[in-house]
Order: structure tokens, then C-alpha cells, then sequence
């Protein structure tokens, strides 16, 4: 799944770099593809270009991937909160899409952050020994 949602970014980002006034005008209508709204749709491309490569690349070193996974997330709940803002200047016909599309994006990278690369431990050391700070503390209550 990782890879897929991984692949769906790195597409995104080609064609938003390859093609940003079509993304533009897609989003926004037919004045869409002035230059703010190009330079905006290439910025976007290459942001998702770039998450979606290294969450590839550390799925194929087998590296670990929680924070790709996390600032996709991250990008993907902004563009939500984005969109919403903007939704005077989206096409009412594109809204319900990028809005649910990136909204899916955002829940599915922080699911995937936790099943594929688990939280370190809060400590180290072995089981059952205390940490130096909590020992102290618990040392002076007895006293």
C-alpha cells in the first residue's frame, strides 16, 4: 500500500511539473494558468515529487519510512485545510476530489507511519530496569 500511495505522489508531482498551467486551470477554471498559479501548481508537483521518491527509495533500502510517511501526512491535512479556504477559487466540480483526495492521502500516510515503522521504545535498556531519573525520584520519597 506504501507503494502505492508512494507511486500515486510521484505521479502527481510529474505531471504537476511537467504540465502546471493543466493543473492549474483543472483546479481553479480557465484563468487558472497565470503564472502565480503555474509557479504554485510546479511548487506542489516538486513537493510531491520529492515525498513520494524518498518514501520509495526507503522502502527499497528498507530504511525506515515513518517520516516520509509523517510529513506526507503532514503536507496532505495542510492541503485539506487548504483547499477548504480556497474553495471560492476551486472549480465546485474538482472541490469534492482534491479535497477527498487529499484528505485520504493524509489519513492513509499517518496509518501507515505507525503499521510500517513502529515507535521507538521510550527507553533503552533492559526490561524492568528503572530509569536513573525515576529511581532518584522514588529514592527520595522513601526517605
Amino acid at each position: 500500500m506504501a507503494v502505492v500511495l508512494a507511486c500515486g505522489r510521484v505521479a502527481i508531482g510529474v505531471v504537476s511539473l511537467l504540465a502546471p498551467g493543466l493543473v492549474a486551470r483543472t483546479m481553479t477554471g480557465r484563468g487558472g494558468s497565470g503564472s502565480g498559479a503555474s509557479l504554485f501548481a510546479s511548487m506542489v508537483g516538486a513537493r510531491d515529487l520529492g515525498l513520494g521518491l524518498g518514501l520509495l527509495t526507503a522502502l527499497g533500502r528498507g530504511a525506515p519510512v515513518r517520516g516520509w510517511l509523517e510529513a506526507s501526512a503532514l503536507v496532505d491535512g495542510i492541503d485539506v485545510a487548504a483547499c477548504l479556504l480556497a474553495r471560492r477559487h476551486i472549480r465546485t466540480s474538482v472541490l469534492p476530489g482534491a479535497v477527498g483526495l487529499a484528505a485520504t492521502g493524509a489519513l492513509l500516510s499517518a496509518w501507515l507511519s505507525r503499521q510500517l515503522d513502529r515507535a521507538p521504545p521510550a527507553q533503552s535498556g533492559h526490561p524492568g530496569q528503572q530509569r536513573p531519573a525515576v529511581a532518584q525520584r522514588e529514592k527520595s520519597f522513601r526517605h
